[in-house]
Parts: C-alpha cells; sequence; structure tokens
C-alpha cells in the first residue's frame, strides 16, 4: 500500500485483517466507538487510491472535517489533492473541485445534488465509504448515492440497527457483501479495549414532586378515557407519546376522506393529552425549571389544545405545586446525584454528560459551575439558539486542552464526533434506542477506564426507557454474533471493465425544491440541472414547461388561490403542461368535488393547458423522459430557462426578446438577427423574407406576422 504512513499507525491484528477482507469485497464494519474504524478505512483507501478516486461520506460537516484530519495523518498524499465538499463549497466551484481532486470528504446531500446533476465523475472512483452507516435507510442520500455510484464500497458504524431485518436493509441499500463484525469482547479487540463500568443509579423523587406527578398523571388518564369512550384505544393502560403519535397519523388520513365529527373529537383529545404528555415528562426525567418552562409556553400558546390542558382541574393542581417548587429553589433528586457522582473529579478529571433536552443542558452546565467545575453546554446548529459549527469546534478544542472538565450535551454529542477521552460519561436519562444508548457509552473507555452512569427516576418512564434500550442493545448483540458466524450469499460486485458512462443527452431542467422526483429522473440516465424556476416544476424544452401537482396540493393551491396564478403565468410558454399526480383527487375533504372539475374544465378551455395524470411520483419521472426526449430527440428543441435574470450584454439582450416570438428559440432569434440586422428589421418583416431564414416555414412565419400585427388589448 504505497499511500499508506505506516509509521504513523499502532499495528493492531483486527484492522489489518478487517482491512484485508474489505479490500477484496464491500464490506460493513462494526466496530465498538474508539477501536479505530477511520485507520481501517485508511488503510482500504491507501490500496483502492491506486486505482481511482475516494469518496468519504459523513453526515455533518465537522465529522467531515474530522476525517480530512485523520487522513492527513495516516495517507500519503499531497493535501492540495483532498478536498471537503459541504453545503458553503458554491455549485461552480464542486464541479471543478470533482475532475480535479483525489480524495473527497463531502456531506451526503452536496453529492446527491451533483449527482442529480450529473456532475460528478463516477467513473473515476474506485471506493465510496460511508461514515455512520446506520443511516442508509428510506430517503436518506446515502441509498441515492450507492445506486449511482458502482464502485467499491466501505460502510463504518458502532451500531448497525436493533434487529437482523434493519441490517439486512442497511447492507442491501449498500450493496454489502461482507461483513466484518467485532464486538468489546472478542480475543482480537480485547486487549485495546479500556475497562468500562457500568452504574445504574436510581433517584426517588420526594413526595412533593410526586403530588405535582399525580396531577399531571390524572389529567393525562382522563383524556386516555376520553379515547377509549370515543374507540381509539381499547385500554388507557401503558399508552405513552409514540402511541399517540400513531393514532394521531391514522386519525389524520382518515378525516380526508370522511365528516365524522367523532373523528374531530379524537384529534382534539390527542393533541390535548400530547400538552399533558409533554408536562409530565419534563417534570419526571428533567426537572421542575423545564417543567415550569414548558407550562410558561403552553399559557402564551393559542391552540385550543392547550387551553384544554391548562383548563384541566387536575392539571392545575400539577401546575400550582410547579409553581410551589420553582419558588422554593428546587429542581430534580437528579441534579443532586449528578454533583455526588462528579462533583469532587480529579483536576485531570473529564465527564461528559448527556440530557435530551437543550434548556437542561444550560440548567445542568450552570448548576455544576456552582460546585466549582467548568462546565460547558455543546448543543446542534438548529433554531435560534443553536450553536454554529464554528462554535463547536472551539467548545471541543477547549475541552480537549482543559479549559473545560465537563460538557453537557444533547444528541449532538453522540455519533461519530471528535470529543476528547473522558472519564465520566453521565446518561441525564436513559434513552430507549440501543443504537444511541451504543453510542453514549462508547464516549468513555477508549484509551483509558471509564465510568458510565445513568440516571433513572423511580416509577417513571425512566424505567420504561431503561428496559428498552437494554433489551434492544441484547438483540442486536445477538443478531452481529449471528453475522460473525455466517456467510451471506450475495451477488458479486458489478464489474466496471470495459464500462464506461455515455454522456446523457437529455437534459431536464429542475425547480430546486422538487428533489424527490429529480432523484428519480436521475435514476433514469437523464441529465438533470437543477435551478430556482419562477415559472412551472420542469422544464423539457424551452418550450414545453411542466407544472407538478400532486393531488392534495391541487387542492390546496385551488382553496388558497394559487392555482389560477400559476395557471396563467405557465401560459407564456408555446406548450405548457399540468402534470397531477395521484388517485385520490375528489376525496379531500376541504372542497366539493363539483369544484375540482369546474378548475380542471376551466384549466382545459379557458388556458388551453393540456392535463396529464399519473399514479405517482415513479409515474411523473417516466412521463417527464418520454415528453423530454420527444422534445428533444424527435423535435430537435434545446431546453433552456427564459426569465429570471436579464441578459447582460446587448447582443443576448436582442436575442432574448426575439425569442420571445412564437415558436422561435434562442438558435432561431440569431438567425433572424443575423439576416435582418435588429429587433425593429425582424419585427417589421414580412412573412416571405421570414420564410428565407433556415427553420421558419409559413407557419411560424405566419404566427410571428399575426401577433405583430395584433392590437393589444388589455
Amino acid at each position: 500500500m504505497e499511500f499508506l504512513k505506516t509509521d504513523k499507525i499502532e499495528s493492531r491484528a483486527y484492522q489489518e485483517v478487517i482491512a484485508a477482507s474489505a479490500i477484496k469485497e464491500n464490506t460493513l464494519v462494526v466496530l465498538p466507538t474508539g477501536l479505530g474504524k477511520t485507520v481501517i478505512a485508511a488503510m482500504v483507501s491507501a490500496k483502492k487510491l491506486e486505482e481511482g478516486k475516494i469518496l468519504f461520506l459523513a453526515p455533518t460537516k465537522p465529522l467531515v472535517e474530522q476525517h480530512l484530519r485523520s487522513f492527513k495523518d495516516f495517507v500519503d498524499i499531497e493535501r492540495d489533492q483532498m478536498t471537503i465538499l459541504t453545503g458553503k463549497t458554491r455549485p461552480k466551484q464542486r464541479y471543478k473541485l470533482w475532475n480535479e481532486k483525489k480524495v473527497f470528504f463531502a456531506t451526503p446531500q452536496v453529492v446527491e445534488n451533483d449527482l442529480i446533476a450529473n456532475k460528478v465523475p463516477v467513473d473515476d472512483f474506485s471506493m465510496v465509504i460511508f461514515d455512520e452507516a446506520h443511516r442508509a435507510t428510506g430517503e436518506y442520500s446515502y441509498v441515492f448515492i450507492s445506486e449511482k455510484m458502482s464502485c467499491h464500497k466501505l460502510a463504518l458504524t458502532a451500531s448497525p440497527g436493533g434487529t437482523k431485518q434493519k441490517i439486512m436493509d442497511v447492507s442491501d441499500k449498500l450493496e454489502i457483501e461482507n461483513f466484518e463484525v467485532r464486538t468489546r469482547d472478542d480475543p482480537d479487540v480485547e486487549p485495546y479495549v479500556e475497562e468500562r463500568d457500568i452504574d445504574w443509579i436510581h433517584v426517588s423523587l420526594d413526595n412533593r414532586f410526586e403530588k405535582a406527578k399525580e396531577g399531571f398523571e390524572k389529567s393525562y388518564r382522563s383524556q386516555l378515557k376520553q379515547l377509549k369512550k370515543l374507540g381509539q384505544i381499547s385500554s388507557t393502560s401503558n399508552v405513552h407519546k409514540g402511541d399517540l403519535l400513531k393514532i394521531r397519523g391514522k386519525i389524520g388520513s382518515k378525516l380526508s376522506n370522511s365528516d365524522d365529527p367523532k373523528l374531530y373529537k379524537s384529534i382534539s383529545v390527542v393533541a390535548t393529552a400530547l400538552k399533558i404528555s409533554q408536562a409530565l415528562e419534563l417534570l419526571e426525567t428533567q426537572g421542575v425549571s423545564q417543567c415550569y418552562s414548558y407550562i410558561q409556553r403552553l399559557e402564551k400558546d393559542d391552540s385550543k389544545a392547550a387551553k384544554r390542558a391548562l383548563g384541566n382541574e387536575d392539571f392545575q393542581s400539577g401546575k400550582s405545586m410547579i409553581e410551589f417548587l420553582k419558588k422554593k429553589g428546587e429542581e430534580h433528586p437528579k441534579m443532586d446525584k449528578l454533583r455526588d457522582l462528579i462533583g469532587d473529579m480529579d483536576e485531570d478529571e473529564k465527564a461528559l454528560v448527556f440530557t435530551e433536552y437543550r434548556e437542561s443542558t444550560e440548567r445542568i452546565a450552570e448548576e455544576l459551575n456552582t460546585e466549582g467545575l467548568n462546565a460547558v453546554k455543546f448543543i446542534g446548529q438548529q433554531g435560534e439558539k443553536g450553536m454554529s459549527q464554528k462554535k463547536q469546534a472551539e467548545v471541543l478544542k477547549a475541552f480537549g486542552e482543559g479549559k473545560f472538565n465537563v460538557v453537557v450535551s444533547t444528541s449532538i454529542g453522540e455519533e461519530g464526533l471528535d470529543i476528547p477521552a473522558v472519564d465520566y460519561v453521565v446518561f441525564y436519562e436513559p434513552v430507549p434506542s440501543g443504537i444511541r444508548d451504543i453510542q453514549r457509552s462508547g464516549r468513555t473507555g477508549r484509551q483509558e477506564a471509564g465510568k458510565v452512569y445513568v440516571l433513572i427516576a423511580e416509577n417513571t418512564r425512566d424505567e420504561g426507557h431503561y428496559w428498552s434500550a437494554h433489551h434492544k442493545k441484547k438483540k442486536m448483540n445477538k443478531v452481529l454474533n449471528e453475522l460473525k458466524n455466517e456467510e451471506r450469499e450475495t451477488n458479486k460486485q458489478k464489474t466496471l471493465d470495459g464500462y464506461s458512462q455515455e454522456e446523457n443527452d437529455i437534459v431536464i431542467i429542475a425547480d430546486d425544491r422538487e428533489n424527490s422526483v429529480s432523484k428519480k429522473l436521475s435514476k433514469l440516465d437523464l441529465t438533470v440541472r437543477k435551478k430556482r424556476l419562477d415559472v412551472g416544476d420542469f422544464l423539457v424544452s424551452e418550450e414545453t414547461a411542466v407544472e407538478r401537482k400532486a393531488d392534495s396540493d391541487f387542492v390546496d393551491s385551488l382553496v388558497d388561490q394559487r392555482l389560477f396564478e400559476q395557471i396563467q403565468e405557465l401560459g407564456q410558454f408555446e406548450n405548457p403542461l399540468l402534470i397531477i399526480e395521484g388517485e385520490d383527487l375528489y376525496s379531500h375533504r376541504k372542497i366539493h368535488p363539483n369544484a375540482i372539475r369546474g378548475a380542471l374544465a376551466s384549466v382545459t378551455v379557458d388556458y388551453g393547458i393540456p392535463i396529464i395524470w399519473t399514479d405517482n411520483e415513479d409515474g411523473t419521472a417516466d412521463m417527464l423522459k418520454t415528453l423530454a426526449k420527444r422534445e428533444q430527440e424527435e423535435k430537435d428543441k434545446e431546453v433552456a430557462i427564459r426569465g429570471k435574470t436579464s441578459p447582460k450584454s446587448s447582443e443576448e439582450l436582442q436575442k432574448f426578446v426575439v425569442a420571445g416570438l412564437p415558436s422561435i428559440n434562442t438558435k432561431l432569434a440569431e438567425r433572424l438577427l443575423e439576416k435582418f440586422g435588429s429587433i425593429e428589421e425582424v419585427f417589421t418583416a414580412s412573412e416571405s423574407k421570414l420564410k428565407q431564414v433556415e427553420g421558419i416555414g409559413e407557419k411560424k412565419a405566419g404566427k410571428i406576422r399575426d401577433l405583430v400585427k395584433k392590437d393589444y388589448n388589455e
């Protein structure tokens, strides 16, 4: 491996074995956090670099930057041959870099967009690496990228999923042929794993907490009793927030086809129950301040659900007790326990505290700072009070340098980030996800022995979450052991020998907000250019624009009066088309079917715009491909955007004006101007003179003269 800096890598047998295997076949590597998945990626990349370019994908910009730093240490390649591609890199610059550089570290959405635009030279790549590979499900960008890039695949994760089906689903999406699975107990890994003790600390709620909790629980049960009467649940026992969300979804789907008043009542009760459930969860798992702040937000909430929750007598009882506890300065018994656990850390020790709620990060950090610790919060970017990636990097750097000895983090700290080794990891509350539990615990016991504490409030949902994660981890370990002991039969990796991708001749310009259909078009081997379109959703030629509406969007646009504005604008194209997608156009309760029929009649008769019907997004993509082929291959028409920005030169402006004439594209506009010399001469030319221009027959000449002579009638 000529590109590997062997003097920079500690020799570990399990890494060498895994890398040797991963070089031969598409491989999923499952390895506990801190045991060198990135080193394995570097080893495999050093070999694959001999064959072509490397793409290393990671879900976030900080992770992307972290992998670049690692490769600089491990792989012997010039720094200017490596580059980062994220949303901050402008598309034109990315398109240039794809051809110039050798190793790419990128976020998946950016790569997906460039693949859709056909700007990635996929034949030049020898390997794609998928970090945090368990994300490769559903519509996540990893799935699309894997489909479009037929090179070698290396997938990395510490926690692939809780069931064999989920793991196999990820493997199928990434075309995995080989599994390399190691757990902390494997003989070849064990020498490099530091001891990690896990203690589950049970915390009792005092009587005043119990009294507040009782009020919220009674009000919650009253909503569940109503749901049972309405036939939405069979029992009021063990109905949690997740169950309510599922019920809300089912009711919502029924409402589109029914006017049953019971359904409206049911969804109203569900909304109220969810508000109460949130207050109860915050009290049980976080504390008084968080619950108190949430109730204050409810009081400013104008929704009927908030008003019904606040109007409930039992809820008011719980609220009164929360206000009393707040005045007394009480928090949650967990806070006292947290102080006991890490309040007397040695000067050179570090701790990482995880919590589900942003507000809790601030509160916990404040409380720990009163104990003489140097604590700082660490949260994600999103939202008004989010933490920028620059600030995140500054916090982690300061933590590594010892300026802080405690980081209080939301889930942003769970996955992949290069957080310095810590001595203590504290779960302020258990998480029900086995994957997240593994990722949190993996933050300690990396270079030195570590301790994990999980705080569990007794007789609360904390206990349910603890057991949920426990069973999921147990199940996952069983599945991983099965994978280690079996060989999976798969189709061997497609060879690229003799394969060369022809440049796609068919081009469709898609509005950059139409991502789902654009992805499907790209899979049909079309070139998709994404732009912000003022008119229409897709352009299949400069004369043919398509407005796409899902059945529900058609109804919505009719109700809010967008439809005919859009249809009128579409009429500026010679061949405007409307695609209506779906089979439930007349089932929406917002508007009478006769009104929908009237609108359809108006679109076709009054505006002269044909309507094409498709079943789903796949059908829409197929239809757009057919239209584009017909326009561009059979009729030899170009695809271009007319509109938005003004041309820069007078020549461009002249062509733009002339190309506005009926059936005149930019090529014909150029010929007309070359023949007649000016816009004025074009507009005053007779039909016989117009017909002297190549490409303009009697029909086009007649249309031009009719328009030029026609009186303007507003």
